[in-house]
């Protein structure tokens, strides 16, 4: 078989799996020991801070083992290559912000948009991510990685997130009969948190209050309108949201005239 490294495999940071590769990792492998996790952890540790001031491209295996104060043979215990690691680094980052979401009850939705961005952006370890992950969405070399896969999955399961507390409350007629309405929510929600999240990478950042709270009061008008399209009585939680769009916009209710002293 070839030794030869493929340049394109290279360039992506994935070596070929040739048999002269596998036995250098053999020979290098240390054995586990009570150390394992926090060695782990290092490692993830160091990918972070690194990729988040270079990138995904700028970051070598160097670079991580020498941060981690890691041997090569111990990180490839740990993972198999850069694109694993880096798969590993998103679930991971993912998974620490979790929590705040799954916090989340009908009850506390007033603007289930911005807790799930303030879960993402007061979460350092993921949100110093979204740098890279829009780099390694935005390349065609990266489309099929592993990392950029993860990236995909966990985009998915947000957007559940984003929506979840709210369906519980949805009659179930209308679920039915317009099944593509939690989609339709969940993809307008999410655009409106990474739309907040790329104007922070850009060093933008709007008023997220509000934007996230117009975001809300859109999905809750959405669900108004579909009740009354299948001829179901709107439940009040969306019907408050709906109509605090107006306060949100005029900063009152509509049809109040400010102007004119109270009676």
């Amino acid at each position: 078989m070839s030794t030869q490294v493929c340049g394109e495999d290279h360039a992506r940071g994935r070596w070929p799996r040739i048999d002269r590769d596998r036995s250098i990792r053999k020979d290098t492998r240390v054995p586990r020991t009570a150390d394992d996790a926090p060695t782990r952890q290092r490692i993830l540790d160091a990918a972070r801070r690194i990729s988040a001031e270079r990138g995904y491209k700028g970051t070598t295996l160097a670079m991580i083992q020498k941060e981690a104060k890691v041997h090569p043979g111990s990180f490839y215990w740990h993972f198999e290559d850069k694109d694993s690691l880096f798969a590993a680094l998103v679930r991971y980052a993912y998974q620490e912000s979790q929590p705040m979401v799954d916090r989340l009850g009908p009850g506390d939705a007033a603007n289930p948009v911005k807790v799930v961005l303030d879960a993402i952006v007061q979460n350092p370890a993921r949100h110093g991510l979204w740098r890279f992950n829009v780099q390694l969405m935005l390349d065609p070399d990266m489309q099929d990685s592993k990392t950029a896969e993860e990236i995909r999955t966990l985009r998915v399961i947000t957007q559940r997130s984003l929506t979840g507390a709210w369906l519980d409350l949805v009659p179930p007629r209308v679920l039915a009969e317009m099944p593509d309405l939690p989609v339709r929510m969940a993809d307008f929600s999410l655009a409106v948190v990474e739309g907040c999240i790329l104007s922070r990478v850009a060093g933008t950042q709007r008023d997220e209050e509000f934007i996230t709270a117009v975001a809300t009061a859109v999905m809750a008008r959405m669900v108004t309108l579909a009740c009354e399209e299948v001829g179901e009585p709107v439940p009040g939680f969306f019907l408050e949201r709906a109509a605090g769009i107006e306060t949100i916009v005029l900063g009152r209710p509509a049809g109040v005239d400010l102007t004119r002293p109270a009676t």
